[in-house]
């Protein structure tokens, strides 16, 4: 039978672990500097605000939609999406209504000439609508000029209380048609306001920030029940090697997404938990031959067995891990747009897992072990 690795293959691995140990140190120190100094580019998905995604009818330049964008969005981030033929472009800002904390003072001001205010409620939950109380009856287009003069469009009012009880609620235009004329606007016949918009997603910021708490806590926690996993399924020397070796790829795969500016959303969080199941899976198989082997030829030479377990295991390590890449990277170079962050974020945490599943998991499996003897020994000469 074809085979990728020969059978009778002896690569010392474990005389070589201390170099890797040192530049896995070096890899994982810079990873933390990056978080700590650069910061993880957060998406929509965990900071709040909008992604849009524009279609144009014709070519065009990509500083001609971040000038048109600038009009609308004065903090749009523009890029272009997906393959150049077909004149798409994601456009990524903070705001997710037409209305935000600023706008609302200005409207408070406009409104105070008409008469006097009992109160003014907007709530960033509810963008788009303002409820007012007044002490006497305004006539709703009074209210609605005064909110146009401030410099918003779409403003309808409708009064929803009694003469003694005037109450009106505000509801302003939607953010995907106030993108769609606004770029009709500027962009004139190459954008189409009907099919031009062909994605617009928000996430309020509250929501973003609850989306990025729960993804570290996810995270967290799949790292703690592998622990207790790994403790049950084989015994308190392999646990240590499994964890150390799925936080080490995940600071890593976060460092390089962050020295890479790639953005940390919702898909990302899913990868790296695939990245944590993955690299599991193949520190397990190691695992699993270690201690096969070690109830075989016992425990008097653990570093060994362990250097010839790896070495049983490497053809399947290798295959498992190439074949995988092969349908990932046809997810990357064939995928479009966000797909192609997802299938990177997968290369990356691949390629990390199977080298961690060597060279960090089984040599803090030794390091264990010889901790437990050496602990042992020490007990048994107290009670001597």
């Amino acid at each position: 039978m074809f085979r990728i690795v020969p059978e009778n293959v002896n690569i010392d691995f474990v005389a070589i672990r201390r170099p890797f140990a040192i530049l896995s140190i070096i890899v994982v120190a810079c990873s933390i500097a990056a978080i700590a100094l650069i910061g993880p580019n957060y998406g929509i998905d965990f900071k709040g605000g909008s992604d849009i995604i524009l279609r144009f009818e014709s070519t065009v330049d990509a500083d001609e939609v971040r000038a048109a964008a600038a009009t609308i969005f004065p903090d749009a981030n523009v890029q272009r999406f997906g393959e150049v033929e077909k004149n798409e472009f994601l456009i990524q800002t903070q705001a997710v209504s037409v209305v935000n904390e600023q706008n609302v003072e200005g409207i408070k001001a406009a409104l105070g000439p008409l008469g006097e205010v009992d109160r003014v409620t907007w709530s960033p939950e509810q963008p788009d609508r303002l409820d007012i109380i007044y002490k006497t009856e305004i006539a709703t287009d009074k209210i609605t000029e005064a909110i146009t003069a401030v410099g918003l469009k779409g403003v309808e009012t409708e009064k929803i209380g009694t003469l003694e009880d005037p109450r009106y609620v505000v509801r302003f235009q939607d953010l995907g048609q106030k993108v769609r004329q606004g770029f009709a606007e500027v962009m004139g016949e190459r954008f189409n306001p009907t099919t031009g918009l062909e994605r617009l997603e928000t996430v309020g910021p509250r929501v973003g920030e609850q989306l990025r708490n729960s993804g570290i806590l996810s995270l967290v926690v799949a790292l703690m029940m592998i622990l207790i996993y790994i403790a049950f399924r084989f015994d308190v020397r392999y646990a240590p090697g499994a964890v150390a070796a799925l936080v080490h790829d995940v600071i890593i795969a976060v460092g390089i997404f962050t020295f890479t500016g790639m953005e940390i959303s919702l898909p990302i969080i899913a990868a790296l938990l695939t990245i944590v199941g993955y690299s599991l899976n193949d520190t397990i198989v190691v695992f699993d031959r270690i201690r096969e082997n070690l109830t075989t030829v016992g425990d008097d030479d653990v570093p060994g067995t362990v250097n010839r377990s790896i070495n049983e295991t490497l053809s399947r390590t290798i295959v498992t891990s190439l074949t995988t890449l092969i349908a990932v990277f046809a997810i990357y170079f064939f995928g479009g747009g966000l797909i192609q962050d997802f299938a990177f974020a997968l290369i990356v945490g691949i390629a990390i897992g199977t080298y961690s599943s060597v060279f960090i998991a089984s040599p803090v499996m030794i390091w264990m072990d010889g901790y437990m003897r050496t602990r042992r020994a020490s007990q048994k000469v107290t009670q001597a």
